[in-house]
C-alpha cells in the first residue's frame, strides 16, 4: 500500500474551492519517543509546526510608491503537564499502558516584536518605539544601478486587517483558531502563531507568510 498522496495542488482536500489566496501550506509533526536500552518506550509529546503563505490584494484603492515589508514575532514556552499521564515511568508514559500521550501547555513569553519598513498597507499597525533609516545599494550590474533607502520602525501592540488570516496582540496571548484548516490539522490540534510577515514588490501583489506551531493528541 503506497504511504504517499500525489495530486495536483489545486485538488488539495480542505482547500479547494477556498477563494482564500492560498499559495502553499506545509505541515509536519512528531512524537518525541525514546526506546531505552531493554526495549520500554518511552512517548513524549506530540507537537508540529503549519506555515501558509498567499496572497494578499490591498484595499481597494490602495496604491503603494515603494516596497516594503512589515512582520511580527510571539515567543512561547513550552511546558508538559507530565501527571495528567496515567501509568507512566520516570513522567513519561510507557507504551502500552495507560495515555500514550503528555498534554503540552504553549505559554506567551512577552509582548510581541514588531516592525515595518518602506511603504506598508494601511491594513497593518502597530505602536512604534524605535526608527531608524536603512539602505540596499549595489553596483554589481554598474553604476546606474538604482539604490533604495527606507525607514525602519520597531515596536509592538501589531494589528492586521487583511486576507486570508487577520491577526492581533489575542494571537500572541491565545490559541488561534481557523476553521477551515479543521480537516488538514491533526484532531484536537491548537495553532499558535509564532511569526507573521508581509512583504510588497512594486507592482505586484503583496504576500503574506504565517508559522505556526501546534500540538495534539497522538
Amino acid at each position: 500500500m503506497a504511504e504517499c498522496t500525489c495530486n495536483i495542488a489545486a485538488n488539495f482536500p480542505g482547500l479547494q474551492g477556498l477563494n482564500l489566496g492560498i499559495i502553499s501550506v506545509s505541515l509536519r509533526s512528531s512524537q518525541n519517543i525514546s526506546v531505552m536500552n531493554d526495549g520500554l518506550k518511552l512517548l513524549g509529546a506530540a507537537t508540529g509546526d503549519l506555515s501558509i503563505t498567499a496572497y494578499a490584494p490591498l484595499n481597494t484603492g490602495e496604491e503603494l510608491a515603494c516596497p516594503g515589508r512589515a512582520g511580527v514575532s510571539f515567543e512561547w514556552d513550552q511546558r508538559i503537564a507530565c501527571d495528567d499521564v496515567v501509568g507512566s515511568s520516570y513522567g513519561m508514559p510507557i507504551y502500552g499502558t495507560g495515555q500514550s500521550n503528555l498534554t503540552v501547555y504553549f505559554i506567551a513569553r512577552a509582548k510581541d516584536k514588531a516592525y515595518k519598513e518602506g511603504d506598508v498597507t494601511s491594513q497593518i499597525s502597530m505602536t512604534n518605539y524605535n526608527s531608524y533609516e536603512t539602505f540596499s545599494a549595489s553596483a554589481a550590474s554598474g553604476p546606474f544601478t538604482m539604490y533604495l533607502k527606507t525607514m525602519h520602525h520597531d515596536g509592538y501592540n501589531f494589528s492586521y486587517t487583511g486576507s486570508p488570516l487577520p491577526i492581533n496582540k489575542n494571537n500572541g496571548r491565545n490559541p488561534t483558531r481557523i476553521s477551515w484548516l479543521a480537516d488538514i490539522l491533526p484532531a484536537g490540534s491548537k495553532l499558535y502563531l509564532s511569526n507573521f510577515t508581509w512583504e510588497y514588490t512594486p507592482v505586484g501583489v503583496p504576500t503574506v507568510s504565517y508559522s505556526f506551531i501546534f500540538s495534539y493528541s497522538a
